[in-house]
């Protein structure tokens, strides 16, 4: 039996500050190095990407990048979904999901509304909204962050686009985020 292709998805849009006295160039370039290096954290939001590069550094094809708000980054072209950079992120990010879920969440805050809304500009507040308006019933708020249930989405982008954080992405550039 073939084994399905998957992608690398990054769970984190990257709306977190660095805390203060944290200088982003100083910093290692590996994420386990940077957690050891501060264990109270870099950022506003405990759950965010520490934009280190581990998993950059672990991809064989060159697959991942660190965008401008120094979050980890997959080219869905050139990821053959090997794993490497799941099993290189401490933070646990990065999962493996099938390319035809093209409809993202990209947060994993499991902070309550208000201590989330604080901790990044790009989190989800569990507000529910996306669930509201998904006509397939595919979105849930699970532990206070938006979870898509991959059997039953239909990619329609609703949730995308009347999420009013701008949590929910899809790959392609399709459905704006508010």
């Amino acid at each position: 039996m073939k084994r399905k292709k998957h992608i690398a998805v990054v769970h984190c849009a990257g709306g977190a500050r660095l805390n203060e006295g944290i200088d982003r160039a100083s910093l290692p370039k590996d994420c386990s190095q940077i957690m050891e290096q501060y264990p109270d954290g870099i950022l506003s939001c405990s759950y965010g990407c520490l934009g280190g590069g581990s998993c950059v550094a672990a991809c064989r094809l060159h697959a991942l990048s660190i965008n401008e708000k120094g979050v980890a980054e997959v080219d869905r072209e050139l990821c053959v979904g090997c794993g490497l950079c799941v099993k290189a992120c401490p933070k646990h990010l990065i999962r493996l999901e099938a390319p035809e879920g093209t409809i993202q969440p990209k947060c994993s805050n499991e902070q309550k509304a208000a201590e989330a809304g604080k901790a990044c500009t790009s989190s989800c507040i569990g507000c529910k909204i996306c669930e509201k308006y998904c006509p397939s019933d595919a979105i849930h708020v699970i532990g206070f962050h938006a979870v898509i249930d991959r059997e039953t989405c239909i990619a329609c982008g609703m949730c995308a686009t009347k999420c009013p954080r701008g949590v929910i992405h899809d790959a392609d550039g399709i459905f704006a985020a508010k």
